[in-house]
């Protein structure tokens, strides 16, 4: 089975409510100021005077009894000010403002970062520096835009991005999203279909300037629209969002795309920021990933179903009886095969349409190498020449399958050679060395859930600056999705019946709900 373009290639709490015992007719308190107090200014909450101390009977603390009174400060939203932030119902601290910086240099990234990506669990090394320097170096048209939140104590976050004038690939252009395809006939990664003839029309007939300057979140060369952080708190990278919107539309940014939001938490927050701020979600395609939860690929393959066994046994079968001689090569044993990997990489994304070229693939490549990625890649020679191709990248205890090149001349169609080099080897290794999971990308669907890999969904988001074109966006946005999903034969969720539910599919990108409102307005209590 053939690959596509990109394919050698997480529930979130319930919030808790808050129950008063008796209406609040202050901000955070059932009783009253005193009377003298309320001829002054009055704050978010109260007075700005301080509030009379209250009586030991009498619930006067945001949530029970208050505790001895405080030496005489400038009350606060919710009590007594002190040197250190509280929150409203508890001795926990509010959430401290990050410091976000936006439209930044990979350099300058960098250096308020000190001088690496933060990381909390493995990210993919798709947005880690050496990958991004190369995509800068390769991507014609490619305008650094990187972000970055400082919140202190080493609490950071950090997002790339990317601005293009007009004219990017294809998988970088806003309007992929809306079911255009271009004249030249490239598709983005992993398409499975452009909506329709009338589509493209429709999306012609808006022109460029409504799109144009765009924003695209994320590595653009690497299909992911992911932020990483230092620390497991997702609402850091909400603050990135609060900054790169209103910066981007200063400087004249016509659209913003995250295209790749895979499932994660971090992914989910970007979703749902860029949906406050009037973005639309929808369905873009699934990721196949493995846990491997076994002691070693024996125990794994004997966990298989016997038909599914019976299948894997026949398909290296064929790569056994198919000519070929296939080795692992690693890190700078690449050095002298780059040019002839990235020419097989390229025809297998010329035979589906893709977008990348051989700059692109030779330059990310020897960034891996030269930055000291752990790379490899399985090797299937014929008659002595390189005639396959898969390269994967290990990231901690992640391995994630990138590319996958072949000569089909050679080869012929069905050697049964792509199972071996882009799925059974990799896991036989992966197994071997410890690995707890493999990313093999889009594409090849049912080869890869034969071997167990499961789908996890993967979303685009796009937001106009322009208001009156957000409808005609949103709807594009969800024929095209639909028009994927259909074509890839995704599973369609039942509709949740609850509000939660509710809620979370549509920032997962469903279309049959009303749009998120605000629980309450602008300029609360506290807030």
């Amino acid at each position: 089975m053939s690959t596509t373009c990109c394919s050698a290639t997480t529930e979130e709490p319930v919030p808790a409510l808050v129950v008063l015992e008796e209406p609040a007719t202050g901000c955070c308190s059932a009783t009253e100021a005193p009377e003298a107090a309320k001829q002054e200014e009055s704050s978010c909450c109260g007075t700005t005077e301080e509030a009379a101390p209250a009586k030991a009977e009498e619930p006067s603390g945001c949530c029970g009894p208050a505790a001895e009174p405080e030496p005489a400060q400038a009350t606060g939203c919710c009590g007594p000010a002190k040197p250190e932030p509280v929150s409203c119902c508890g001795s926990a601290e509010q959430e401290v403002p990050a410091d976000v910086r936006t439209g930044l240099s990979l350099h300058d990234a960098v250096a308020v970062l000190g001088g690496s990506v933060p990381q909390v669990t493995d990210p993919a090394p798709y947005v880690l520096p050496h990958w991004l320097e190369a995509t800068e170096a390769s991507l014609e048209g490619a305008k650094p835009w990187y972000t970055v939140a400082d919140r202190g104590e080493g609490e950071l976050a950090f997002l790339p991005g990317f601005l293009f004038d007009a004219d990017p690939i294809v998988d970088a252009d806003p309007r992929t999203y809306l079911g255009w395809q271009p004249k030249n006939g490239a598709v983005a990664c992993c398409s499975a279909t452009s909506c329709c003839d009338t589509t493209n029309d429709t999306v012609e007939a808006l022109g460029t300037e409504l799109f144009f300057p765009t924003l695209l979140l994320g590595s653009p060369l690497g299909y992911r629209s992911e932020a990483s952080a230092s620390v497991e708190d997702p609402l850091l990278v909400a603050d990135l969002i609060d900054r790169i919107v209103p910066a981007a539309a200063e400087a004249g940014v016509r659209s913003i795309v995250a295209p790749w939001l895979h499932d994660s938490p971090y992914s989910e927050v970007l979703a749902l920021a860029l949906q406050a701020y009037g973005g639309d979600i929808a369905f873009h395609g699934e990721n196949n990933l493995l846990d491997l939860q076994h002691d070693s690929y024996d125990a794994y393959l004997a966990s298989l179903p016997a038909r599914k066994r019976r299948r894997v046994k026949e398909d290296r079968d064929r790569a056994a009886n198919s000519g070929t001689r296939i080795e692992r090569k690693d890190r700078d044993e690449l050095r002298p095969l780059v040019g002839r990997i990235s020419e097989l990489i390229t025809q297998n994304r010329q035979k589906y349409g893709g977008g990348e070229d051989e700059a692109h693939i030779g330059a990310l490549l020897s960034a891996l190498v030269e930055g000291g990625a752990d790379v490899r890649a399985y090797l299937a020679y014929k008659d002595d020449e390189v005639a396959a191709v898969s390269v994967t990248v290990l990231q901690g205890k992640r391995l994630f399958v990138k590319w996958a090149g072949f000569d089909y001349e050679a080869l012929g169609e069905r050697s049964g050679i792509y199972f071996e080099i882009v799925l059974d080897r990799p896991l036989r290794d992966a197994y071997a060395e410890g690995v707890t999971s493999i990313e093999a990308g889009p594409g090849a669907d049912e080869a890869k859930r034969l071997r167990g890999f499961k789908p996890r969904q993967i979303r685009s988001a796009i937001l106009v600056t322009d208001t009156e074109l957000r409808p005609e966006v949103a709807k594009l946005h969800a024929a095209f999705g639909q028009a994927r999903r259909d074509a890839l034969g995704a599973t369609t969720a039942e509709a949740p019946t609850t509000a939660i539910g509710r809620l979370k599919a549509k920032l997962l990108g469903g279309s049959a709900y009303a749009p998120i409102e605000p629980l309450q307005p602008e300029g609360g209590c506290c807030g």
